[in-house]
């Protein structure tokens, strides 16, 4: 078999392989223990994260006086997979791309008196049969919501670079933000807050009053 027929093979099974595996992401995916690598898969966080405290599933230790349980972080519905199209009506056949989200992670600490979130987000982008190799810039939404009101706090979109070589049917991609900062109130920061994660393709999304939203 040809290079070509291997690598228009690969994207077949990938597409395939990718549709079945989102089905579970598709409906939402939450990180529900309180340790910070929960959500992990194959992708290395320890690199980007100070605090490693997966094996404790009530949380992660802020300061000496305080034992913060991190807010759980959730893939929104419908938001775990974005696929683009070479033309209508969309197929399998005339897929060109697709970014499909993986791992989630976070990590929370005590910074005065806020909350300092830092969120971790692993994914891949795949060709389909109509795409071809190139440069992509992932858009990722992170928003830390109240859980009182389900009302952002902070909101930020996020695009990150993922490229797609030559001969290649797949790359990864990862983000993990700057420390996005909330009040703190309690230890138990998942009674307060829930972090939302998702792929974002429409237009900047307001955070709620007095809120901070950035690009």
């Amino acid at each position: 078999m040809q290079p070509s027929s291997l690598i228009r093979a690969a994207r077949l099974f990938l597409t395939a392989a990718t549709a079945l595996a989102l089905s579970g992401l598709a409906s939402g995916a939450g990180a529900d223990s309180g340790g910070l690598l929960d959500g992990l898969g194959n992708f290395d966080w320890k690199d980007f994260f100070t605090l490693h405290d997966s094996k404790n599933p009530k949380g992660a230790s802020g300061s000496q006086d305080h034992h913060l349980f991190c807010p759980e972080v959730i893939i929104l519905d419908g938001t775990a997979a974005a696929q683009v199209h070479a033309g209508e009506p969309p197929t399998n056949m005339n897929l060109r791309y697709q970014y499909a989200l993986g791992d989630v992670v976070r990590e929370c600490k005590l910074d005065g008196d806020q909350l300092a979130v830092k969120v971790g987000i692993a994914g891949n982008v795949l060709l389909g049969p109509a795409g071809v190799p190139a440069s992509f810039n992932v858009p990722l939404r992170v928003a830390i919501v109240g859980t009182k009101d389900n009302e952002p706090i902070v909101t930020k979109l996020y695009h990150v670079a993922a490229t797609i070589p030559a001969g290649q049917a797949q790359t990864q991609f990862s983000l993990v933000t700057e420390a996005l900062m909330v009040p703190f109130t309690q230890d138990h920061t998942e009674d307060d807050y829930t972090i939302k994660v998702g792929i974002d393709e429409g237009p900047e999304k307001p955070a709620g009053k007095h809120k901070q939203s950035a690009e």
